[in-house]
């Protein structure tokens, strides 16, 4: 296998971590060095040449490869078998739709969410419950954040560069979290995107608000759902109309609220339907905002969280749509050892 990315040579890591720090090659945190005995262990476990391409983004003369994703997953803490996780999110991510350049260089700083579906989630460990949000697991924390290190070291999504964020946020370290498929008979999301319950997605959304919709009072279904449309209405992102109607919105539901729907036999398609027209419906005051989906498939519904507050969190896009692409199955762990 061979390589094509420069290689540098270092006495030590304390010397290593200093130049990329220097150079900027970093997030601000230690990284993990990428040697190219790391860097090709990865791409096996995908099965993947370096010089395949994952996308493009035509704007700032970038192509992105296997190899530039392998390296920046080795940075980032990654196991090998998280690799191909790393792989389909940075595809979604680099799809037109997905739009890269505008996402990374906005001055509103978007984050990017990483949803993890499939049997994937079990196999290599991303919560979806308790705490899932935050640190504590590597999974999530490193695949995460090895898309964002993509962004910055091969799209050049560095700040005061291409990166004009006024003042950027801490989800734009990392952002993954897996759906808890297990928690009811709700048709997961990458069902409901076209996938089959025994493939594996990853689902890339580019935010730029995310907030609790907390109702500690509400007892029925309908209740905490218009509750919802309130909070949604009125934290709805201003430029959301910039990509026309066809875009979409999240709401994740935590234990709390998710047993309500499941109390009353509420399917995913259910709430969608009733949730879209009122989202959808005309603006009624200055505190009052529309929510520019135009269908309700464009409404994506997660079940994640663990119990103790009575509250569904919100996911207000920025720019692009959600993309989502499968999780190719890795190839065998220790074989690629070898």
């Amino acid at each position: 296998m061979t390589l094509a990315a420069e290689r540098h040579q270092y006495d030590d890591y304390d010397t290593l971590l200093e130049d990329y720090f220097d150079k900027g090659w970093t997030d601000g945190l230690p990284v993990v060095p990428p040697t190219p005995e790391k860097v090709e262990r990865f791409l096996r476990v995908a099965g993947l040449d370096p010089d395949t391409v994952l996308g493009e983004v035509p704007t700032r003369e970038v192509v992105v490869t296997a190899e530039h994703a392998a390296i920046n997953a080795v940075m980032a803490g990654c196991k090998p078998e998280y690799f191909p996780a790393v792989v389909a999110a940075v595809r979604a991510h680099l799809d037109p739709m997905g739009n890269c350049h505008s996402t990374t260089g906005t001055l509103s700083g978007a984050a990017h969410a990483v949803i993890i579906n499939g049997p994937i989630r079990n196999e290599i460990g991303v919560p979806s419950y308790s705490g899932c949000f935050g640190p504590g697991f590597r999974a999530n924390v490193t695949i995460g954040r090895a898309l964002r290190l993509v962004i910055r070291n091969v799209c050049r999504a560095i700040p005061g560069f291409l990166d004009r964020a006024s003042f950027s946020w801490p989800l734009r370290y990392s952002f993954c979290f897996g759906e808890n498929e297990e928690a009811s008979d709700w048709t997961p999301l990458h069902v409901q995107r076209g996938y089959r319950a025994d493939q594996s997605t990853a689902t890339v959304m580019s935010i730029m608000k995310f907030a609790p919709a907390s109702d500690l009072t509400s007892r029925t279904a309908e209740g905490i759902l218009d509750s919802l449309v309130k909070n949604a209405r009125y934290s709805g992102v201003g430029g959301d109309h910039w990509l026309g109607e066809d875009h979409n919105v999240m709401f994740v539901f935590g234990t709390e609220h998710h047993r309500f729907f499941i109390e009353e036999s509420y399917s995913k398609e259910r709430m969608q339907e009733y949730l879209w027209p009122k989202l959808y419906a005309e603006t009624s005051g200055p505190t009052d905002r529309r929510v520019n989906v135009a269908k309700p498939e464009g409404i994506l519904l997660v079940a994640a969280g663990g119990p103790g507050m009575g509250e569904t969190w919100m996911l207000m896009p920025h720019l692009a749509h959600a993309i989502t692409r499968e999780i190719e199955p890795a190839r065998d762990i220790e074989t690629s050892r070898a």
